[in-house]
């Protein structure tokens, strides 16, 4: 066995993907159980921004301190729902509330506005918008619908292009689960940590899926290729093979995403950190996936269906060609009782049989006449 082939992958599949399910599960429970936090492009509400007179905060600890006071000065006016408060240019801040209807959302930015002057008098009012919950749920399903059009998408390329070994709706469906735990674990997550979902999840989600197809696409092209080059090998291990070769590739490419992303969340500002670590995150989801769950699942799926074949494959004998029935036929002279000798030109047509009854091989030798003996004289 090569160096590289060291670590069976494709042995412990069953541990792998007791894991993944382990976490999608995980997932699941904290959707249905904690919910997602919709922000304002899903649920409705209003976005008020105010501007400073001169920058506030150019660093994002300042920023920090900024919206802890603003948030201090808002908890007095028990607002209708919990305010994102985030400042943007160090000298602008938005403040979004989720409300109803236009006329409260008026209501209240005379209340804020008043509330925030006692604290910065030269403060002043930039704009107001306002998204009403029809529009708000119009997007909700416009960004489920195109995140299941884009995962749809991406299974029906990979089942028109690796049409291999007569499988392609397995490697299909291989990575489509991997999808799904990508899909899962982000959710999971942002359900649990109860992280704003805005429009910028949305394109999180979407880029998550295409990363991680991305990674398992090159792991099936490898895996193909080697079916060409090593036709002597197990399909076991050729695939195991294959990502052995395809896995120092993964992890640097993960590896030196995910430092990007730290390198955001340590100095970006509050408005691109949930993104950032949701990217993170997902990424990391789609490196597992990629590697330990879409090419060994397609190798467990094709002996589940290779065993269920095989029993509703017919056990009845298989039909002989009419040639092949056909046996040898001998020539076999029969001695008479007058001369001894063989009648010239009596064919038996009778087939040579051994002891056991198996056909024997036509014989090449001729069979030889007796000689009549000579008497002796006396």
């Amino acid at each position: 066995m090569q160096a590289t082939e060291r670590f069976d992958i494709v042995g412990k599949t069953k541990l792998w993907l007791t894991i993944a399910v382990a976490v999608m599960l995980w997932g699941l429970v904290g959707l249905f159980v904690r919910g997602f936090n919709l922000g304002l492009d899903f649920s409705g509400g209003a976005l008020y921004q105010f501007k400073f007179p001169q920058k506030v905060a150019t660093t994002t600890r300042e920023e920090v301190q900024i919206a802890s006071e603003v948030r201090s000065v808002l908890r007095k006016l028990n607002l209708p729902s919990q305010p994102v408060i985030q400042i943007a240019e160090g000298d602008t801040l938005l403040i979004r509330l989720k409300m109803q209807s236009e006329r409260e959302s008026e209501r209240w930015r005379a209340e804020i506005l008043r509330a925030l002057r006692q604290k910065y008098p030269k403060i002043e009012e930039a704009g107001t918008e306002f998204i009403g919950s029809v529009v708000g749920s119009e997007l909700t399903r416009a960004a489920i619908l195109a995140t299941i059009i884009g995962l749809l998408l991406v299974s029906l390329f990979i089942w028109f292009r690796y049409q291999i070994l007569g499988a392609g709706w397995l490697f299909s469906l291989g990575a489509l689960f991997a999808l799904a735990h990508d899909v899962l674990v982000l959710v999971g997550f942002t359900a649990w940590s109860q992280i704003e979902v805005n429009s910028s999840f949305i394109a999180a989600l979407l880029t998550v899926a295409g990363y991680s197809v991305q990674d398992t696409v090159i792991i099936y092209d490898r895996i193909r290729e080697n079916l060409r080059v090593r036709r002597g090998w197990a399909l076991e291990r050729i695939v195991n093979y294959s990502l052995l070769e395809t896995m120092s590739r993964s992890i640097n490419t993960s590896l030196t995403t995910a430092l990007a992303l730290w390198a955001v969340l340590l100095v970006g500002g509050v408005a691109v950190k949930p993104l950032a670590f949701s990217l993170f995150i997902g990424i990391t989801a789609g490196t597992y996936s990629s590697i330990f769950i879409a090419a060994p699942l397609v190798l467990l799926m094709r002996r589940w269906w290779e065993a269920k074949v095989a029993q509703k494959r017919p056990t009845t004998a298989p039909v002989r060609h009419p040639v092949a029935e056909q046996r040898p036929i001998l020539r076999v002279t029969t001695p008479t009782a007058e001369t001894g000798t063989s009648k010239a030109g009596e064919v038996a047509e009778k087939p040579a049989t051994s002891p056991t009854g198996s056909i024997l091989r036509p014989s090449t030798t001729t069979p030889s006449r007796r000689k009549p003996k000579r008497k002796r004289r006396r």
